[in-house]
């Protein structure tokens, strides 16, 4: 069987969907049909993928990546998550691979004010926090165009679902539910299967 190599936070895993196998790289392998090797972890950051990848197969039909978000979370600056970012792309180059790099969300849908509220930061300290997630969005969208990878925009995918929203897909304020995984799922396999064709 074919294999898809799942790296990455916990955007990826199945814990805070509800359901065993809800997770977006659980629901993609099975819509594809390949042999999920999943590498994510609840909490990870660029340097625990990059630890990861000596863990990964030799070569792999999909990979996606989902990282920078608790790096951002923990205060580290976008040049920093983005030189990480790219040592991961080359690591994974030479698997010949589809590749999905993934935007880091925004679970208060752009609204300051909550955001400060639910990470009980300062007005200031989330000001910068907005500042440095554009940054690294914009850094990311630019790796995926150098590298030829596939983009996956999930800040916009999510935007209008945010954790007040009528049809929020968070929980936990960070976390994905079932409902914003299986959206994540379907973008990823839309995108994977028009490279195909």
């Amino acid at each position: 069987m074919t294999v898809y190599l799942a790296l990455g936070d916990s955007i990826s895993i199945d814990d805070y969907t509800g359901v065993h196998g809800g997770g977006a790289p659980s629901q993609l392998a099975r819509k594809l049909g390949l042999e999920l090797i999943d590498l994510t972890r609840d909490g990870n950051t660029t340097d625990g993928v990059l630890a990861d990848l000596a863990a990964a197969p030799a070569a792999a039909e999909v990979v996606t990546i989902t990282a920078g978000g608790n790096d951002l979370l923990g205060g580290d600056l976008p040049r920093a998550i983005l030189r990480r970012l790219h040592q991961i792309a080359q690591r994974i180059q030479p698997l010949s691979a589809g590749v999905v790099v993934n935007t880091i969300y925004d679970p208060s849908d752009g609204d300051n004010e909550l955001g400060r509220r639910e990470l009980g930061l300062s007005r200031l300290a989330t000001i910068e926090l907005r500042r440095r997630l554009n940054a690294a969005n914009s850094g990311i969208a630019k790796l995926a165009r150098d590298h030829g990878f596939l983009l996956a925009d999930l800040e916009r995918l999510f935007h209008g679902h945010g954790v007040t929203s009528e049809q929020p897909w968070f929980v936990n304020v960070i976390e994905p539910n079932l409902a914003g995984a299986t959206a994540i799922a379907e973008h990823w396999h839309e995108l994977l299967t028009s490279r195909r064709t």
